[in-house]
């Protein structure tokens, strides 16, 4: 019998999802959330029903900030909000104003990326206002020309990713080159490729949460197992690393079984 061997020293160890033997995938990509603490990852397809493979990315860790006075002061950090694989934490966009009253979020990382999954918890129930999202092209905020998921009959009234082509021209920088007057933080040196997220009216809804936003990877091409086929990797869940997991199939449904471990005498938090 074929024994598994779980590299390196872990501490705690959990399946991120367990529902029916794993997360379910079909054609159209899903995002496998890991806990804060990840470590070690291991991945297993199975319950292969059509499809030949089963695709996956790791995608980057994400910094979200809003911002309602264009960075004069410390902007609200939602990072860990956004990645931690809990519906305990939210991002609050409740009221959020325009760009001109200086409301925006901030939402960037350390590679490109093709857009953001959004899990909504309070939906925007009011207005009928849209989302654009810029890139900064070395000089100037450019528009991505994106596409809204989340929009019906208005901006994040459900689930879903906003995406668009990844722009040659993106350019990476810091907050304090594009923000001078921002406060210091662990944040205002990063050379990033970041995106401003404006909406085109203030938000009239006091409760628009999410419960995550997590990246979309810069590629599709993605990687892929057979059924039954096990990938180990270690990484680094959060700043600089990794924020989660894309995965799809090539055709049909499959299970995704991913197993996180910590650190030894680690935890999750």
């Amino acid at each position: 019998m074929a024994t598994e061997v779980l590299a390196g020293q872990i501490g705690e160890i959990r399946a991120t999802s367990t529902a029916g033997g794993g997360t379910a995938l079909t054609t159209t990509a899903t995002y496998v959330h890991l806990p804060i603490g990840s470590y070690h990852i291991y991945i297993t397809p199975r319950n292969f029903s059509t499809a030949v493979v089963a695709k996956f990315s790791f995608n980057p860790w994400l910094v979200v900030l809003k911002t309602t006075d264009t960075m004069a002061t410390a902007p609200t950090d939602y990072s860990a909000a956004a990645q931690d694989a809990s519906a305990a934490t939210d991002i609050d966009v409740s009221e959020l104003n325009t760009l001109a009253n200086g409301d925006f979020l901030l939402v960037g990382s350390h590679l490109p990326f093709r857009g953001v999954y959004i899990d909504v918890d309070g939906t925007n129930s009011l207005g009928t206002a849209s989302t654009s999202v810029y890139y900064w092209n070395g000089s100037d905020w450019a528009d991505t020309t994106e596409t809204d998921d989340t929009f019906s009959t208005r901006t994040f009234a459900q689930d879903g990713l906003v995406y668009w082509s990844v722009p040659s021209a993106w350019a990476a920088t810091t907050l304090k080159a594009l923000y001078p007057s921002t406060p210091a933080s662990a944040y205002t040196k990063l050379n990033y490729f970041w995106t401003r997220w404006e909406v085109s009216a203030a938000l009239t809804d006091t409760s628009v949460t999410f419960n995550s936003m997590v990246a979309a990877n810069r590629s599709t091409a993605y990687a892929e197992l057979l059924s039954g086929q096990t990938f180990e990797e270690r990484v680094t869940k959060g700043l600089g690393g990794v924020g989660c997991i894309e995965a799809l199939t090539d055709a049909g449904t499959a299970n995704l079984i991913v197993n996180v471990a910590t650190v030894r005498e680690g935890r999750f938090s």
